[in-house]
């Protein structure tokens, strides 16, 4: 239960940040903007990937089995 709410919070925060970032046009970089940037270069490809896989086996294949 404590990790769902975790989750929860984190996507809350990065959905707040890009909305925010897009409706006050800040110097920082929303989260679309910076998966964006990572995505021009090999590494930060790899780097994404990687973020992917772990989110996706924490959210899905960790608490998706019954146990």
């Amino acid at each position: 239960m404590v990790v769902a709410v975790a989750w929860t919070a984190l996507l809350g925060a990065a959905l707040a940040w890009e909305c925010w970032c897009r409706v006050a046009r800040p110097r920082w970089l929303g989260v679309s903007d910076l998966c964006l940037t990572l995505a021009r270069h090999p590494v930060g490809r790899l780097l994404l990937i990687v973020v992917w896989a772990f989110v996706g086996w924490h959210l899905f294949a960790r608490y998706t089995i019954p146990a």
